[in-house]
């Protein structure tokens, strides 16, 4: 029975490597926690090989490459709307974790950490996200981050892989951060939040609200963030970015909230805001699961270590493996 136990594989040693040279974004990763990952994604790659296809993702050269502009970030944000969501350049994107499993066929993985946002990788032309478990807007925004250091990586064949500690703690505008770090962060803004579409839905809520002020408030922004899906932070970043605010608004704004209200989230629940929509992260993603139950009904793996490669319990797994009904 092939049970991937025993001594480390070529695979696991290689993805080991790969995650250990792995840039940083922000303070250093515990070793725990990059072994985990590397796992991970080793044992994933172990069960998915017999499925794939190989090769580069059809999609990869589509986009701009070598070009870590804010301008750029726009323009392959807009592409990835062209390719995965039928040109849909307004409307919010709160399926995003399932459109990175379905259409990109990445492997996207929810994970219990606290000692970084989020990581991403291509492992022998194989894309991989992780997100960890936090508030749902900050997850969103992980992950389009994420999508963006995917989409610029320009040469599937040469692995790589990268650790964001900290993605929406970083300082505005820092130059000691990487340009890609930055290029990522702008890919995330205006994937999320396209600036035509920003602008006409922040138009729109202050027409409802009868606001006149010339000057941008807390509870539009708190609009803004909850129809998006993003926290109040990536939302006002963006009014930013599109000179909706002044330079230093998001950041006056924030600590202004979370002085007075505790959070932003708070104050949106007191001044009746509309409850956040739902985002689906699926715990493990289909094809990964589709892999693991083809292989214990074939006997080739156990019903244990099979749950130990996809994260879920036993019994879980096993509810997946229970035959259907005709």
């Amino acid at each position: 029975m092939l049970d991937f136990a025993g001594a480390p594989s070529a695979t696991d040693q290689q993805a080991d490597l790969l995650f250990r040279k792995a840039i940083v974004a922000g303070k250093p990763v515990s070793p725990a926690a990059v072994s985990s990952l590397s796992r991970r994604m080793s044992r994933s790659f172990e069960l998915l090989r017999s499925s794939r296809q190989g090769g580069a993702p059809w999609w990869l050269s589509e986009f701009e490459h070598g070009d870590e502009t804010l301008q750029s970030a726009e323009r392959n944000a807009s592409i990835f709307r062209k390719l995965f969501c039928n040109d849909d350049q307004l409307s919010p994107l709160l399926s995003l974790p399932k459109i990175v499993i379905d259409r990109m066929e990445a492997m996207l993985f929810v994970v219990r950490s606290q000692d970084f946002d989020g990581a991403s990788a291509f492992f022998d032309g194989v894309p991989f996200a992780f997100v960890s478990a936090r508030f749902r807007g900050r997850m969103l925004f992980t992950l389009a981050h994420e999508c963006g250091h995917l989409v610029s990586h320009h040469n599937p064949e040469d692995s790589f892989a990268i650790i964001d500690e900290a993605i929406e703690d970083a300082p505005v505008a820092d130059p000691k951060r990487a340009s890609s770090e930055r290029y990522a962060d702008a890919f995330a803004s205006a994937l999320l939040m396209p600036s035509m579409s920003t602008g006409l839905t922040l138009k729109k809520v202050r027409e409802i609200a009868k606001i006149t002020d010339n000057e941008i408030g807390d509870l539009e922004i708190g609009y803004l963030a909850r129809i998006f899906g993003v926290s109040f932070w990536a939302a006002a970043r963006r009014c930013e970015d599109l000179s909706l605010l002044p330079r230093g608004g998001a950041a006056a704004l924030n600590d202004r909230i979370a002085k007075e209200y505790g959070s932003a989230e708070k104050r949106g629940d007191e001044a009746g805001l509309p409850p956040r929509p739902e985002i689906d992260f699926p715990r493990v993603p289909w094809p990964l699961m589709a892999s693991a139950v083809e292989r214990v009904r074939a006997g080739e793996l156990s019903v244990g270590r099979a749950a130990a490669i996809v994260g879920l319990s036993i019994s879980d797994l096993m509810a997946a493996n229970a035959p259907t009904e005709h």
